[in-house]
């Protein structure tokens, strides 16, 4: 379900927008937009979002970079005032196959009041590489939060780009995590287990200025939820049956 389609329905959070927002035009606002899909999460600045230029001739030349200005504005509203339809929950299940070898899975999330689904079940694969003496049948899981950072910072570049009204032409980024193994394989207790530092470079062509595109990085970083979640300590729980 999308989050349009919760809001507008009949047990989602636009009944309640309806009567919290009695008084005010957002509901109005949501109304408009509300068929729009939703391509990307919305990054905002936080001076709040970006007046949009509704009365744009068919002649100038369009910002578009895949994200939808317009529906993310009325859902940043619409749960401004039902906050509790922004609680959401990821899951991911995964099962041990052979030696290093596992595959994860990714379907059901819950968000907007109830269980939600992707489109499709999603699969990873995870290994360790031959010179561990493994089968190398997929990417390492420190490499798979190198790739999960990648993407959450990617789409906020995007997202940000629209906001600000400039076009991406090219955007890629290549990040390297440096790692002691001494830390995973016991040989010295000083060394921790994870990344010792991670760096990140990218390479973006916009019609921009290099400020402009230095400026949307660091908006996205600071946004980011995969960012936050490498950069900030997280409450972390394990229970064994």
């Amino acid at each position: 379900m999308s989050l349009q389609s919760y809001l507008c329905s009949p047990k989602g959070a636009w009944q309640q927008l309806k009567q919290l927002a009695a008084a005010t035009d957002i509901v109005q606002k949501y109304a408009e937009i509300r068929l729009s899909p939703v391509h990307s999460v919305c990054l905002f600045d936080n001076q709040g979002p970006k007046e949009l230029n509704m009365t744009a001739t068919t002649t100038e030349k369009q910002t578009d970079n895949g994200v939808n200005v317009q529906a993310l504005i009325g859902a940043r509203e619409a749960l401004t005032q039902a906050p509790e339809a922004a609680k959401f929950t990821w899951r991911a299940t995964c099962k041990w196959i052979n030696g290093t070898h596992s595959q994860s899975t990714v379907k059901g999330f819950f968000g907007l009041g109830e269980e939600q689904n992707h489109r499709t079940e999603f699969k990873f694969d995870a290994d360790h590489p031959e010179i561990f003496a493994a089968e190398d049948n997929g990417a390492t899981p420190v490499e798979l939060v190198l790739a999960g950072l990648a993407s959450c910072l990617t789409a906020g570049v995007a997202a940000v780009a629209q906001m600000r009204e400039i076009q991406l032409n090219s955007v890629s980024a290549t990040l390297e995590g440096g790692m002691d193994i001494q830390g995973i394989l016991g040989i010295d207790s000083d060394v921790r287990n994870g990344f010792d530092g991670i760096k990140i470079h990218y390479n973006i062509d916009a019609d921009a200025t290099d400020d402009e595109i230095k400026a949307i990085v660091a908006q996205s970083q600071k946004r980011s939820a995969v960012f936050d979640i490498v950069t900030n300590p997280t409450n972390v729980t394990v229970d064994v049956n």
